[in-house]
């Protein structure tokens, strides 16, 4: 960019002082006559006086039109940084057309969001790794504490081994979310999955102290997805309601057209200002008891954005929290 300015400056100068010469030229050579020298000297005066502001307009239009061109570059790289997130590492800034002033700038920044990936992939493989590493002695655990005789003492480690299970389980399907990508290509029965996942889940809430009520669509509604992520969000989405349930009523799981899940209950409810939040890793509203690690509703927004879905947060209709998780049928 520097360059083409430079050459742009050399170029008006010389125009300039060639303009200056040919006007001096005829001047000189219309000397012998005092009154046609003076014509001279008027006219160069009245031609330089509408002809400079000509002269620099265009000039400034060329170095507008050229800085802007040069930068045409920089902000298609600017708008492809932006799109760079943790689920997308493997994005880099393009260099084609980038000014050599700034070539250097870009691969500095490439080479530091190749870094950032090999620090992400180490990441999720540690995660992964320890995940799977710890299923089997909790299982063993979760056997031996089976074959112990009844006690609140042995409840409560029941308890303890359930969550660490499920928190397991849940660091598991990150990993694998984040380091593969779904195959959201075969096409699906929302209703019929949801029903198996509250077929799976009803005796477990029986045995917290509430029910599950199950509102079926009239007819199968097919959309494109994975069958096991799918089946991971709305069961997170069910665990999360009883959990938060009160104790004596029912969650209510409804499958409704086009292509909706919703999951209604009877809790204290989802501030507003909290709404935007629960989807985030980890997150917990402050002052709440610790009845999970924060990665149930993570995974059901990573699986809904992964089947370009989405989820959102209602109030029940008699107090509680509405999850609404809306995908797009088949062939949309």
């Amino acid at each position: 960019m520097v360059g083409r300015l430079a050459a742009l400056s050399i170029v008006a100068m010389v125009v300039g002082f060639a303009g200056l010469v040919i006007k001096a030229y005829r001047i000189a050579h219309g000397l012998s006559d005092e009154g046609q020298a003076d014509v001279f000297v008027e006219e160069f005066m009245m031609e330089a006086a509408w002809s400079f502001p000509l002269f620099a307009a265009v000039v400034l239009a060329t170095v507008v039109v050229t800085v802007r061109t040069s930068l045409a570059p920089l902000k298609q790289a600017s708008d492809r940084a932006s799109r760079i997130d943790p689920t997308s590492p493997g994005v880099r800034l393009d260099n084609v057309g980038v000014p050599s002033e700034l070539l250097s700038l870009v691969a500095a920044i490439n080479e530091a969001l190749e870094r950032l990936e090999r620090g992400f992939e180490t990441q999720r493989r540690f995660t992964g790794d320890a995940a799977h590493e710890l299923r089997t002695p909790l299982a063993i655990l979760t056997s031996g504490l089976e074959a112990l005789p009844e006690s609140d003492e042995v409840r409560r480690l029941r308890q303890d081994v359930m969550r660490m299970t499920r928190l397991v389980e849940q660091l598991l399907r990150i990993a694998r979310l984040d380091a593969l990508p779904l195959d959201t290509r075969p096409t699906v029965d929302l209703g019929e999955i949801v029903t198996t996942v509250v077929e799976q889940l009803a005796p477990w809430a029986v045995g917290l102290g509430c029910t599950i009520a199950l509102e079926p669509p009239p007819a199968p509604i097919v959309i494109s997805g994975d069958a096991d992520a799918l089946a991971s969000a709305v069961r997170n989405l069910i665990e999360n309601a009883v959990h938060h349930t009160l104790a004596g009523t029912e969650v209510i799981v409804a499958v409704n057209a086009p292509a909706q899940v919703r999951v209604i209950d009877h809790g204290p409810g989802i501030p507003e200002g909290d709404r935007a939040n629960v989807f985030s890793r980890f997150w917990r509203a402050p002052g709440q008891a610790r009845t999970g690690a924060g990665l149930g509703l993570a995974i059901v927004a990573q699986v809904a954005q992964a089947h370009r879905g989405s989820i959102r947060i209602e109030d029940g209709p008699q107090a509680g929290a509405n999850f609404v998780l809306n995908f797009k049928p088949s062939g949309q």
